[in-house]
């Protein structure tokens, strides 16, 4: 089968694969991944090629097509390995915001959660433009990754309603909503900062706890 007949049959292969894979498998379908990972961290996710990928995983296209339909398809497989939480930041956004020592529990979310987006920044990034182009499957997979942390901020808001501590016309899910935008563009430019206006990556996540500490009520 010449190349162009693997990449003509690809997608009937990757739908027809099915069956639970063996350790070998299992290998083979993380080193496509990790390979191609590997080659988004410099390279947008339209100029990596299937051919790129199995050159990287030292592998064939013909053996690509087994485990995924395309490039795009490994990516949303990387993602569902790359959540947006872990015990800790659950701890974190779970306490009593309305309790004392909420200004150093906003700092220390901040600080959880923008090393965790950059744990994964490489695959974080690509998702974010992919759903921004348009690509229905990376918003779904950006909006299920974001429920968690959504759903535990949304509550806290609406915790501080009650107590009279945050506007009853605001949406407690909007405030949510805008406190992870923030915290995700902090994650993805915030590493960058080189002070060069007097402003660092530290002070921009200061910024953004007293943030936190305002929507969600807290008074210290």
């Amino acid at each position: 089968m010449t190349q162009q007949q693997v990449i003509s049959e690809a997608p009937r292969v990757a739908e027809g694969h099915r069956r639970k894979l063996g350790a070998k498998g299992q290998r083979t379908r993380q080193q496509l991944i990790d390979a191609t990972v590997a080659l988004l961290e410099t390279h947008g996710l339209r100029d990596v090629s299937v051919v790129d990928v199995a050159r990287a995983a030292q592998t064939s296209p013909a053996t690509f097509y087994v485990y995924f339909k395309g490039v795009p398809e490994v990516v949303l497989a990387a993602l569902e390995n790359a959540d947006l939480t872990s015990p800790e930041l659950e701890t974190i956004v779970n306490r009593d915001w309305l309790a004392p020592g909420a200004a150093a529990a906003a700092l220390a979310f901040v600080e959880c959660y923008t090393a965790l987006w950059n744990r994964h920044r490489t695959i974080y990034i690509v998702r974010n433009l992919a759903a921004e182009e348009g690509d229905t499957r990376f918003y779904h997979a950006r909006m299920t990754q974001a429920k968690p942390m959504m759903d535990a901020l949304s509550r806290q808001v609406e915790r501080a309603q009650a107590a009279g501590r945050v506007p009853e016309h605001l949406s407690p899910r909007s405030c949510a909503g805008t406190l992870l935008m923030m915290l995700e563009r902090l994650s993805a430019i915030g590493p960058m900062s080189y002070h060069s206006d007097g402003v660092g990556f530290a002070d921009l996540k200061a910024a953004a706890a007293h943030n936190i500490v305002m929507m969600l009520g807290a008074r210290d």
